[in-house]
């Protein structure tokens, strides 16, 4: 390996190391956050995602929050015996079952999305929005190189 190319893998991973850290930074922030009234990370993220796209299928959910569709069915049980979130039917596909929030769990996802829009922007009070829009730039072309990465393996 050339120096430049050695200098190059060890800036990659330097960076890679500050986005991990961010990340998990950021979770723990929100984990802790969220905890103050009472809500866990993994409700939070499902209840989010209805309160931003109502009727979305559990498989979409799933891929959204990054899990398992069958762990988001036990979740979403859960959240449904809570009074939060009802399954209706699918009018195209009577298989399938649309998730949506009940007025209960609207109140709750409106009160977590405050506690991750305070988490967002105390984050964002760190830089530039010159920079925010670099940030954007470069994790979605991260994430698009990654994505063709993914489906070659699969």
């Amino acid at each position: 390996m050339t120096k430049t190319a050695d200098e190059n893998s060890r800036a990659a991973i330097r960076s890679w190391l500050a986005v991990v850290r961010a990340y998990h930074l950021c979770d723990a922030v929100m984990t802790q956050n969220l905890a103050m009234i009472g809500m866990r990370t993994p409700d939070h993220e499902i209840i989010a995602n209805l309160l931003r796209d109502p009727g979305i299928s559990q498989q979409v959910l799933a891929q959204r929050c990054f899990t398992a569709k069958s762990h988001i069915s036990s979740l979403v049980g859960q959240l449904e015996k809570r009074g939060w979130v009802k399954r209706e039917p699918d009018p195209s596909d009577a298989r399938a079952r649309r998730l949506r929030l009940t007025a209960k769990g609207e109140a709750i996802a409106k009160k977590t999305a405050v506690v991750q829009a305070d988490v967002v922007r105390a984050m964002a009070e760190a830089v530039s929005t010159k920079e925010l829009a670099a940030i954007e730039d470069t994790m979605l072309r991260l994430a698009a190189k990654l994505e063709t990465l993914h489906i070659a393996g699969a």
